[in-house]
């Protein structure tokens, strides 16, 4: 790959990075970028069920995570679409890891906020290392990105998360004390996607450094208050500069009292320091693209402030098959759900004062004439009660469905019926006398009618 830097990007890497590093740091970002996957194991998907020759070498730091020899296209994948893996760059996966191990510090019932989620590759990830009891908070500040978010948690099938957005200000002011874990990958001039997305080469400037290092600092600012007595804050960027990085951490030690937490990391994972405590994750030491961090934690006293009055109440009862599991919510659009938890036991109806949400848990569906009409986002539960029969499908019925294409398929059933493929809940489908209503949402069906169906995973046919 050929790429042309800007003069003072390199000027500036060569005055940071000592020795030698700075010139193989910018050698590598002429080499072409790394694709990786995390794996859902929770949905009892596994490494020997690829198909022979998909899966490289292991992400050291992450025990899902897999380098791709060969980038396929994902969007032809039934599989993708099921969950069962989620395509994210490879160091951003420490965060999800960082995040596994922190929760050992707090009690059962955790609430963990990802400040800036979308897509949803931490979500994600930090969704499947919650306990059970724990919470995450999914915010996302650009209320059109939620849908992405929205809909990767929902395919993800964990069910423990509530979907806001809101800015760090309301967040830290109408919160206060409440977040035991917060994420914050902040928004920054994105150098470490140089090779990634060749467009951030163009697009940077000195001046956009500065801008993204005075928007971190307001946001670390606005946010803090939001965190509990002892809570932990995983601040992260993908760029290289010391301003957005370890000068802003120091920043926040200054200014908002905060402790450096300090990790001893393998030498095998290639993570590097300037500075105790501030961690670097370089493309030609790692298997992935230019990531920093550090942990930051609040050693004061947070007195807990929650809004007085809540938006919306629970519901009294819910159907049989969701048993204590799950708290909801009567919505016009269906029966929203959160997997309940400890945290309810501490912060009762919680999700209905959180400002500015989106999306509480995942949609049960609708009661229809005493039947349910379950939403395709509960077949997507990883760990779920199945109310209604379930139908195998084939590779190509499989993509058909994601494309929301009516499915002739006659079968015994009536009413609402789960789809299969290769042991993948797939979503609903209504089965009338001629065949299968898709009731796959319409926003997130695929566009390209003449894909050809492929798969990741070995097709049991």
């Amino acid at each position: 790959m050929s790429v042309t830097l800007p003069a003072d990007f390199t000027a500036q890497m060569r005055g940071t990075l000592p020795g030698d590093l700075a010139e193989d740091l910018l050698s590598s970002l002429h080499d072409n970028p790394i694709v990786s996957i995390r794996i859902n194991h929770t949905k009892n998907v596994k490494e020997d069920s690829f198909r022979d020759g998909i899966l490289g070498e292991a992400i050291p730091h992450c025990g899902d995570g897999y380098v791709l020899n060969h980038r396929p296209s994902f969007t032809a994948d039934p599989a993708f679409h099921a969950g069962s893996y989620y395509v994210q760059e490879a160091n951003s996966m420490m965060i999800g890891e960082l995040v596994k191990r922190l929760l050992n510090n707090f009690d059962p019932g955790a609430i963990v906020l990802d400040l800036c989620a979308s897509p949803g590759g931490k979500s994600t990830h930090v969704a499947s290392h919650l306990r059970q009891g724990d919470l995450l908070v999914a915010n996302e500040v650009i209320a059109g990105r939620t849908g992405t978010l929205i809909e990767n948690l929902c395919k993800w099938g964990q069910g423990n998360h509530v979907v806001t957005s809101a800015d760090a200000k309301l967040l830290g002011s109408s919160l206060k004390g409440l977040f035991q874990i917060i994420v914050a990958d902040m928004p920054c001039s994105g150098e470490g996607m140089f090779r990634k997305t060749p467009d951030a080469v163009n697009e940077w400037s000195a001046e956009n450094v500065t801008l993204c290092t005075l928007r971190q600092q307001r946001i670390a600012h606005d946010i803090w208050p939001s965190l509990s007595e002892g809570g932990i804050m995983v601040y992260s960027t993908c760029t290289y500069n010391r301003s957005e990085n370890e000068d802003n951490i120091n920043h926040i030690v200054e200014s908002l009292g905060a402790e450096i937490m300090e990790f001893d990391f393998p030498e095998s994972l290639g993570i590097f320091e300037l500075e105790p405590g501030k961690y670097r994750m370089l493309p030609h030491l790692t298997l992935g693209e230019g990531f920093f961090f550090a942990i930051l934690r609040k050693p004061y006293k947070e007195r807990l402030s929650l809004p007085k009055s809540a938006k919306m109440k629970p519901c009294k009862t819910l159907p049989t098959f969701l048993k204590t599991d799950f708290m909801g919510y009567e919505l016009s659009d269906g029966l929203m759900v959160v997997r309940n938890g400890l945290w309810n036991d501490f912060y009762p109806n919680l999700p209905a004062f959180l400002p500015s949400v989106k999306q509480t848990g995942i949609n049960v569906g609708q009661n229809n004439k005493n039947q349910w009409k379950v939403h395709p986002e509960y077949d997507l539960l990883a760990q779920k009660l199945i109310p209604y029969p379930t139908l195998d499908l084939d590779l190509d019925e499989a993509l058909s469905y994601y494309k929301r294409a009516f499915l002739s398929l006659k079968t015994e059933f009536k009413g609402v019926v789960g789809l299969r493929w290769n042991g993948l809940s797939l979503g609903t489908a209504n089965a009338v006398n001629n065949g299968l209503n898709n009731l796959w949402p319409m926003h997130w069906r695929i566009l390209q009618s003449q894909m050809k169906a492929e798969s990741l995973l070995k097709d049991p046919q």
